[in-house]
């Protein structure tokens, strides 16, 4: 393996000094430059949609600089396996959704006319929250909240699977892309 996939500098460090975020993230990226690299990154990509703390851009990165001819296979792999992720961070959301709304006796169907506003909040919550979804699937943000909150404010399905689609796609590509045509220098600058 080239230098460029080692295990970087903080991993060197004591672990007390190390939060379990921090050490949990560099065990992940660790596993880049092994032959499960592919593996991994796919399994993140997955769970990353509805429980793991740690994106799938620890292992896209290190890939990329190692093999940079495979930035756009890993990129679309990765927007597919997360996709499914966010499907799954979704229905359990819904489920979250249904437990909260009857333990706490939520009335989604209510109406609120104030404001020029007349609709049900789970009419606004659903037409609105997408629009953030799309947002928070391109910006560094954790895809689980997005997928997750969806479910639980009952956004449309496919209003969130095309905000996904096209913010995850564009994320994915961004990143491995940068990392590609800039190299080790947009490692610098650029934060996973």
């Amino acid at each position: 393996m080239s230098d460029t996939t080692s295990v970087p500098k903080a991993a060197t460090a004591p672990s007390e000094n190390l939060s379990w975020y921090r050490r949990l993230y560099l065990r992940v990226e660790a596993l880049s430059s092994t032959k499960h690299a592919l593996a991994a990154m796919l399994v993140v990509s997955v769970v990353d949609g509805s429980f793991f703390p740690v994106p799938p851009f620890a292992l896209l990165v290190p890939m990329v600089m190692a093999q940079p001819k495979k930035w756009l296979r890993y990129a679309a792999m990765g927007t597919v396996a997360s996709l499914a992720g966010g499907l799954l961070g979704y229905w359990l959301g819904t489920l979250i959704n249904a437990g909260a709304v009857s333990f706490l006796n939520i009335d989604l169907n209510m109406r609120v006319q104030r404001f020029g506003i007349d609709a049900t909040l789970g009419e606004l919550l659903g037409q609105n929250f997408w629009v953030l979804a799309l947002l928070c699937s391109v910006l560094p943000t954790p895809f689980k909240v997005v997928a997750i909150g969806s479910g639980m404010v009952s956004v449309p399905l496919d209003r969130f699977f095309l905000a996904a689609i096209i913010g995850r796609t564009i994320r994915f590509l961004a990143v491995s892309g940068v990392m590609r045509f800039a190299g080790p220098t947009a490692r610098k600058w650029l934060r996973v």
